[in-house]
């Protein structure tokens, strides 16, 4: 009988692996993939963190029998790194970065299209079709609930220049970091004075920089939640999906999305002109922008979908207000924001 019950087990587990597949996702109809060591290599940029390329990347050669290379760093290091290797061509896909990095190097990507596009939010999608977006990465304030009492825990914007919150307020170096470019750049469309232009919060962004203080200021966007969640600061400003990783490991931290407005701005996938294996390279792209992939990024990664078709059980971000953020012009305003932002920094610390 006891034998019986152990092949009964086994056979349910089988079943159950042949159902969900190895990683949890819903397996495809497709043809039976082609052996891993034969056909071309498909290469990929990614400063995506490795727990998400390895594990994507993993079912996509199970499933396909493609070869598949990551070569990971950060984005503006593989900016840099397609620059120098543009006649080579050494990789077929840039995946991952702030759409906003993209679309300052777009004119090295060619035209992508996917199969899965229709179900893609038109909101994020860019209008000249050399990116795609994978993730939508929302901007939020952090705060140490243990440290910060109710009366003084943020709201908004305008509560970081609440004195309480003086030299104990952390944000990474806009110069140094994209995500925080992005806050910064966010943070110039909120406040901007009514009928000012569109990067015209600066008197809000300088009293600001006073607030974070000279190590208010940090050289990586990772420090940033994890100085709020030590202690070592009361509140920062970083991206939903740091906080809500965080609050599942049971950290004590709350976040807002600030009452004035804040942005929803995704990162990209984007296929090169150089690109040897361009098959390969929209097969990839199809599977990641894919309803398999996109289901399981909030549970998994805490990221948000891009799809219209994937339910999410987080705060529902359509009752928060987020702004038309201006991918274009912010990328073509880069080099202005940072000299304006670098010149005020300077100026209260010297």
């Amino acid at each position: 009988m006891q034998k019986l019950i152990r092949k009964i087990a086994l056979l349910a587990g089988i079943i159950v692996l042949c159902t969900t597949g190895f990683f949890g996702f819903r397996l495809l109809a497709h043809k039976a993939p082609t052996p891993a060591n034969e056909g071309p290599e498909l290469v990929i940029y990614s400063p995506h963190p490795v727990e998400i390329t390895e594990y994507i990347v993993r079912e996509f050669r199970q499933r396909t029998g493609i070869r598949t290379k990551v070569i990971s760093a950060g984005t503006g290091e593989l900016i840099g790194r397609m620059k120098e290797n543009e006649k080579k061509g050494e990789a077929d896909i840039f995946w991952g970065g702030g759409v906003e990095s993209l679309e300052t190097v777009k004119d090295f990507f060619g035209k992508l299209e996917s199969s899965e596009e229709n179900a893609i939010r038109n909101e994020y999608k860019a209008t000249h079709g050399l990116w795609l977006p994978f993730s939508v990465l929302p901007a939020v304030i952090i705060y140490n609930e243990s440290l910060v009492p109710e009366e003084h825990r943020p709201q908004s914007w305008a509560d970081l220049l609440d004195p309480y919150f003086a030299n104990r307020l952390i944000m990474a170096d806009p110069e140094k970091s994209g995500s925080s470019y992005t806050i910064l750049a966010t943070m110039l469309r909120t406040m901007a004075p009514f009928g000012g232009t569109t990067f015209s919060g600066w008197n809000y962004v300088e009293r600001l920089i006073v607030q974070l203080g000279e190590s208010g200021i940090s050289p990586k966007s990772s420090l940033v939640y994890r100085s709020v969640a030590s202690g070592d600061f009361y509140a920062g400003i970083t991206f939903e999906n740091y906080v809500l990783s965080l609050i599942k490991m049971g950290t004590n931290v709350g976040y807002c999305y600030p009452a004035e407005g804040t942005s929803a701005v995704p990162d990209g996938i984007a296929l090169l002109k150089t690109a040897h294996n361009t098959d390969e390279a929209r097969q990839f792209v199809d599977f990641v922008l894919g309803y398999d992939v996109q289901s399981i990024l909030l549970a998994r990664w805490q990221r948000r979908t891009v799809r219209t078709d994937v339910g999410e059980k987080e705060p529902d971000l359509a009752l928060r207000h987020f702004i038309n953020y201006p991918i274009a012009e912010a990328a073509s305003s880069r080099d202005a924001i940072l000299a304006k932002w670098a010149g005020l920094y300077a100026r209260y610390h010297p």
